[in-house]
């Protein structure tokens, strides 16, 4: 891979240990991947941020960093931590966890990197827009997808550390979704059903994931979604599939029409998808058990959705003992206060929890066994992140509402 001549001398260590082990990361994954050069980025989202996925070593790590006053070049957010920063305690989050996670989150910090703790870096409330043809660098699935594929901005699937790394350096390896040729749909898909609300965009995109191979591009026909069922969609695939990239024909902005979706590359396969196909999902992330727990926001819930969610709980009362959770970025909760949602679901017994979501936070040690998500993503991460302690459901938000409360 091509250097410039101050890429090298950081390379040979003029400008601190930081940052030529950072771009050492770089140009050995440039390397394995056969980029020719590193080109500028001006935005980046991190991950590896709650202390429950991070744990003590990364915490070492980006305190260790602190320390050499480093600082990111980019506009870099955080990806959600493992419980809201300021009101944790009302949640019954452990406090050693707490401590450290508030550790880390300092720490981050003190890097330049916004921490703002969301998934959703990209919604108009919270700021890290990429516009249209822009290169970034994206680590978190779902925001990796929605980039790509509703924004029309490029980004390749990023990690934590490569993520950072490029931060420090401000720029990434030229290869992957970066390239207009790499970028072209490689599988028809023909939804052949109707699907109702975020729910099913979202069990379509778990489906679909598992049964397309992995680096596939897949190429809706016959849909017609909003950007939030988008949203879902994407998220939905990335779990399932580690899908990074979709086009919507006549929807998202590089399928105006079939020849942009393909070009001139011909498509390896065609799907076509039934309800039943869908409803094998919900299936499979049935629950029978009352749930302690039911969570709304993975990827973080918008403003629209909390609405949509309020005006679903006006004047009813979630049933005892069962926690109900709107999992947001805190820009978007200050939002939801200012225009009343906020009062309509505190009134009826629920949270909107800035800066975590359900898969990230430490339920399993919050006497949490049996949870209900609208999110094919989060029904498929919650029983793994929690090693089997917790058994989750799939519900759409209409259900989830009416199974947990009380006219």
């Amino acid at each position: 891979m091509h250097l410039t001549k101050e890429e090298e001398k950081i390379l040979d260590g003029e400008h601190g240990v930081i940052l030529e082990r950072s771009l050492r990361l770089l140009t050995k994954i440039g390397d394995f991947e056969n980029a020719d050069k590193l080109i500028p980025i001006s935005k980046s989202q991190i991950a590896g941020v709650s202390f429950k996925t991070a744990g003590k070593p990364t915490l070492d790590l980006v305190e260790h960093i602190a320390e050499e006053k480093v600082r990111v070049k980019t506009l870099a957010t955080l990806n959600p931590a493992g419980m809201p920063l300021d009101t944790w305690k009302e949640l019954g989050i452990p406090e050693d966890f707490a401590e450290n996670q508030l550790r880390l989150c300092k720490a981050y910090g003190k890097l330049g990197i916004k921490p703002w703790c969301t998934c959703v870096p990209y919604l108009p409330q919270v700021g890290n827009i990429p516009e249209k043809g822009e290169i970034v660098g994206f680590s978190e699935s779902s925001a990796v997808v929605y980039v790509n594929s509703v924004l029309g901005a490029r980004t390749n699937r990023h990690g934590g550390l490569d993520a950072l790394a490029s931060a420090f350096i401000g720029k990434i390896p030229n290869h992957g979704y970066i390239k207009k040729e790499n970028r072209r749909g490689t599988v028809l898909v023909k939804v052949k059903c109707e699907l109702k609300g975020t729910t099913d965009y979202s069990a379509l995109g778990y489906f679909l994931g598992k049964e397309i191979g992995k680096g596939e591009i897949p190429v809706y026909e016959g849909i017609k979604p909003s950007q939030t069922e988008l949203r879902h969609l994407g998220a939905g695939s990335a779990a399932s599939g580690s899908v990074a990239l979709f086009h919507v024909l006549g929807v998202t902005p590089e399928a105006l029409s079939f020849e942009d979706a393909f070009g001139n590359r011909s498509f390896s396969d065609k799907i076509e998808v039934t309800r039943d196909d869908i409803d094998t999902i919900f299936q499979e992330y049935s629950l029978s058990e009352t749930p302690d727990l039911v969570a709304m926001g993975c990827p973080h819930c918008s403003i629209d959705e909390i609405k949509n969610i309020a005006e679903m709980l006006r004047g009813k009362k979630i049933i005892k003992d069962t926690r109900f959770w709107v999992c947001t970025a805190d820009q978007i909760k200050k939002e939801a206060e200012r225009l009343g949602y906020s009062k309509i679901i505190k009134k009826a017994g629920g949270k909107i929890i800035p800066h975590t979501c359900v898969v990230v936070a430490p339920i399993e040690e919050m006497e949490i066994q049996n949870v209900i998500v609208n999110s094919a993503k989060a029904a498929f991460y919650v029983p793994r992140m929690t090693k089997g302690q917790v058994n989750c459901g799939l519900l759409s938000v209409k259900d989830c509402i009416q199974q947990i409360t009380n006219k």
